[in-house]
């Protein structure tokens, strides 16, 4: 083996281990970078209406601010709402009991069995407040660790809107000149992909969010425009996450009425869950990105099993990716 062929294994050794080693390093940060490059797509629109007046800087700053600001409170003013609730919860068990007795009597369960499930109340709660003591460290790791991937968030939105296109144009630059538009062109037809994914995303969040005024006006809940905002966040992510507002939500009406909270469960499944989720978000999202509704709703779902709260961005990237491809030399073809 000559000179020359041992500095270019000892040069790809390197980069190798460079890349290991800064994946390594960024894996913790891993879910706020994945999220700070779909709000850049979600943010680029209004970049683009503002670059021309202000510039690139501050249409950057301006669309990212316009972006994270209200998420970030809503996000946070709802985590202290659900915090406040959960203490209430745990220092009122006397009334929780009252509640829960109430609630039986009106189902038509007898007297006998009540006791009986009243005695496992102090238990059950003793429980949850030894699980919540042991935890506190924990939850207060993972806290600022949520925290600390929510600023990096809006870091990485802001400097992929300042740098992104041209870190795109200097890339294209170490390429042969003779290849550079052919590769511009697929570069360009992968951001549009990515585009229509995650801005037709925030599209049907915003639907879900306005639907649910009315929704939680006519079941009288308090909190009406805290909640909805909160529905708006977690159909950002999409499948499952409405039910982490609407399943504490029926829960709050079952301690007034449980034929109220049921009916609330079953038009708040079909109106706010399976309607958007099943049918509205495949075919507009596919609509917008051009990928298949079946390899969307797949990809978002597997995403979630595999990789959590980036794998619920990244999957549907890839797919985003390889329908990219696809569509770019399904297009070359037909030229």
């Amino acid at each position: 083996m000559n000179d020359e062929a041992k500095w270019a294994i000892a040069l790809l050794a390197g980069v190798l281990t460079i890349v290991a080693l800064t994946f390594y390093f960024f894996l913790p940060l891993l879910d706020g970078i994945v999220m700070g490059i779909v709000f850049s797509y979600v943010a680029k629109p209004v970049k683009k209406r503002l670059e021309k007046k202000v510039g690139r800087i501050f249409s950057s700053a301006i669309a990212t601010f316009v972006i994270m600001i209200p998420i970030f409170f809503l996000m946070f003013y709802g985590i202290f709402q659900g915090v406040n609730q959960a203490i209430y919860i745990l220092t009122h068990q006397s009334e929780l009991e009252a509640n829960i007795v109430e609630i039986l009597k009106d189902a038509g369960i007898s007297e006998e069995y009540i006791q009986r499930i009243l005695e496992y109340i102090p238990s059950l709660v003793a429980i949850i407040k030894s699980r919540f003591e042991l935890s506190a460290f924990d939850v207060t790791k993972r806290f600022i660790m949520f925290l600390m991937n929510f600023v990096i968030s809006a870091i990485v939105c802001y400097y992929a809107l300042v740098d992104g296109e041209r870190f795109i144009e200097n890339t294209l630059k170490l390429l042969p000149e003779n290849r550079r538009e052919e590769f511009g062109k697929f570069v360009k037809e992968i951001d549009e992909t990515f585009l229509g994914l995650w801005f037709g995303n925030f599209v049907v969040a915003m639907m879900i969010g306005f639907t649910s005024i009315p929704f939680f006006m006519f079941f009288k809940i308090p909190l009406t425009p805290l909640l909805s905002g909160l529905m708006f966040l977690a159909a950002l992510i999409p499948i499952f996450a409405e039910w982490m507002i609407i399943l504490p939500v029926a829960f709050y009406l079952a301690t007034k009425s449980v034929t109220t909270a049921i009916w609330f469960l079953i038009f708040g499944v079909i109106f706010l869950y399976i309607i958007p989720e099943i049918i509205v978000r495949p075919y507009f999202v596919g609509y917008t990105s051009k990928i298949h509704p079946l390899v969307l709703m797949l990809a978002f779902i597997g995403g979630a099993v595999v990789g959590g709260i980036a794998g619920f961005f990244i999957a549907p990237m890839i797919a985003g990716l390889i329908t990219a491809v696809y569509n770019y030399y399904l297009r070359l073809n037909q030229t």
